[in-house]
C-alpha cells in the first residue's frame, strides 16, 4: 500500500499497427498519477510489445494500457518523498582540505 495514496489516469496511448490486419504491434502509453494527499503530479511513460495478443486497438482496455505502465506505490512514493520533502543532506562544494590532517 502507498505511503502517498494517488490516482492514476491514462493520459495519452499511441498504438503501432500491422497495416495488414491492425494489430497492435506496440503501445506508447503515458500516464498521469496525482497525489490525493496534495494534489501533486507525476507523468510516467511506457513502451510495450504486444503482438503477441494478437489484438486491434479498439479490442484493449483502459486499465490494460494503465496496467501495462510500470508504476508502482514504491515508485510513486520515492518521487513523491524526493519533491515534497525537506532535504536531509546537503553537498559541501566548497570544503576545503588545506587544513587537514595528513
Amino acid at each position: 500500500m502507498a505511503t502517498h495514496p494517488y490516482t492514476i489516469v491514462l493520459k495519452k496511448a499511441t498504438p503501432t499497427v500491422r497495416l495488414t490486419d491492425g494489430v497492435v504491434k506496440e503501445w506508447e502509453i503515458e500516464v498521469l498519477c496525482t497525489s490525493t494527499e496534495n494534489g501533486w503530479k507525476k507523468t510516467f511513460n511506457e513502451r510495450e510489445e504486444v503482438e503477441y495478443l494478437n489484438k486491434v486497438a479498439t479490442d484493449f482496455t483502459k486499465s490494460e494500457l494503465i496496467a501495462m505502465v510500470n508504476v508502482n506505490d514504491h515508485v510513486f512514493d520515492a518521487h513523491w518523498e524526493a519533491h515534497n520533502t525537506a532535504p536531509t543532506t546537503d553537498r559541501v562544494g566548497d570544503f576545503s582540505i588545506t587544513n587537514l590532517a595528513d
